[in-house]
């Protein structure tokens, strides 16, 4: 199996996204190499004068994830784009060279008894590398030492 050294993992914030997140997490920190992972978040943006404010408080959030989800052996960084998600999630892994994507089975929008959600659907059919989908219920947290 190729060694993971670059994920995206795309993030609404929501419960399901952390525990991609984490996946993602306890993935890299499965391997011996340093892995790299971009946690990346798209923002929906209207055609309003708000998209500005939408937008740095999208970064600022990602910002806190990224801080809050350190780990020594895990480089994390935020990636904020606007657009479809799944399109977009694609985009930055062809940009980092990523060997998989992980993406919540379904975000903010849909609940737990959702089998897969739009965006995770439409990224699985069109995506360029293997996609992780990961189900609302996970595991606990990864340990932060």
């Amino acid at each position: 199996m190729e060694t993971l050294r670059h994920l995206v993992v795309g993030t609404d914030f929501s419960v399901c996204a952390e525990h991609a997140l984490e996946v993602g997490i306890r993935l890299a920190l499965s391997t011996t190499a340093l892995t790299r992972i971009a946690l990346v978040h798209v923002c929906e943006l209207g055609v309003d004068e708000l998209d500005e404010q939408r937008l740095r408080r999208c970064d600022e959030t990602l910002a806190e994830h990224v801080a809050r989800h350190r780990r020594d052996r895990v480089e994390i960084t935020r990636v904020l784009r606007s657009g479809a998600p799944w399109g977009k999630l694609d985009n930055v892994a062809v940009e980092v060279g990523a060997s998989l994507i992980v993406i919540g089975r379904h975000g903010g929008g849909r609940g737990p008894g959702v089998a897969i959600g739009s965006v995770a659907e439409h990224l699985v059919r069109t995506a360029s590398r293997p996609v992780l989908t990961v189900p609302f219920a996970f595991a606990p947290p990864v340990d932060a030492h």
